[in-house]
């Protein structure tokens, strides 16, 4: 009988089920599993054992006293009648907790969260006249890689999918009272950790993940406002200013209660975009006609260079009186 209910909340953990639906469900396993115990007490008595048949009896009815207590719990608004839940905190020195007061922490601490990590997150600071929302293609490929990362952002808890910290109820008389159509597990769209535009030649597209060592193509922008991406590519300087998940599983309103559907998660980008200006160059002056002034070098400067001189020359020289031909051949040594 213990293994058959062991059994039966392995299979429970494996549907993804609201917890009190859960504990529901537990108590009318434990319930029925409790009858098991009379069983065997019935056995003992049938055997001779009276003695053990009675601690299976006396245990049979502490458990089916907390079985109704449960019941009363999970199943009704009412509180239960000789409870004795409080004396037994107060022996544990174990303090109380309001599950309303609970979830709405949860609330303020889920909000508190998206205010720090969610739409405002942008890639810089922009005007808003500045921002054009884009419209997004998605292949099979780039489908898969948004689940796959908002499993991952789930698992380290950077955003959570339990539809803001709010109970069934709380979402049903909500929906009741504003007249919506549907609740998301994911209160407010949550920007990405790390987001790119990527130009690969043909089209533009949006690549996000973790952080840039592990981002993956996500979208195809097809046009961003009303113009086509390429055609805005050629007049304007384009820039993702938020790239945000949005999306999910929902929750909305039945007869008496909520009903959970499911949708794949998808991805919401804001564009900044500014004017291509032309580059303006300084005309290049066209060369001066007018000759460069002469620099003046020293003689060591100058370049050494052969001459050639006739023979008259040669014979003036000759003819003067510091010309080496009027020395002796002892005078030109020692000069």
């Amino acid at each position: 009988m213990f293994s058959l209910l062991s059994m039966i909340n392995g299979w429970i953990g494996y549907i993804n089920m609201n917890a009190k639906v859960k504990n529901r469900v537990y108590t009318v396993l434990g319930g029925l599993g409790n009858f098991y115990l009379l069983y065997v007490a019935y056995r003992f008595y049938a055997n001779g054992f009276a003695g053990r048949g009675t601690l299976f009896i006396l245990a049979f009815l502490i458990l089916l006293y907390f079985t109704y207590l449960n019941v009363m719990y999970f199943f009704t608004d009412q509180p239960a009648k000789f409870d004795i839940s409080p004396v037994i905190m107060q022996w544990l020195h174990i303090t109380p907790k309001d599950p309303e007061e609970e979830a709405r922490k949860k609330v303020a601490r889920a909000r508190a969260f998206y205010q720090q990590y969610g739409y405002v997150q942008t890639n810089g600071i922009f005007k808003n006249e500045n921002l054009l929302p884009a419209t997004l293609a998605f292949s099979p490929k780039q489908e898969a890689n948004i689940q796959q990362l908002v499993q991952q952002l789930a698992k380290i808890q950077y955003l959570n999918l339990d539809y803001g910290g709010r109970t069934d109820d709380d979402i049903y008389q909500e929906l009741k009272t504003k007249n919506q159509g549907q609740v998301y597990a994911l209160a407010d769209p949550v920007a990405l950790p790390y987001f790119n535009l990527k130009n690969t030649g043909d089209r533009l597209e949006v690549y996000g993940g973790l952080n840039q060592m592990e981002s993956r193509s996500l979208a195809t922008i097809t046009e961003i406002g009303l113009m086509p991406a390429t055609q805005a590519l050629t007049k304007y300087r384009l820039s993702i200013a938020t790239a945000v998940v949005a999306g999910g599983p929902f929750k909305r309103g039945g007869r008496s209660s909520v009903m959970e559907e499911h949708q794949p998660f998808t991805l919401k980008v804001q564009l900044a975009y500014q004017e291509k200006t032309a580059v303006v160059t300084a005309p290049i002056a066209p060369p001066s006609s007018q000759p460069e002034p002469s620099k003046t070098n020293s003689s060591s400067d100058q370049p050494l260079r052969r001459t050639q001189h006739t023979d008259a020359e040669w014979k003036d020289s000759s003819d003067q009186p510091n010309s080496p031909e009027h020395y002796s051949r002892t005078e030109r040594y020692h000069r």
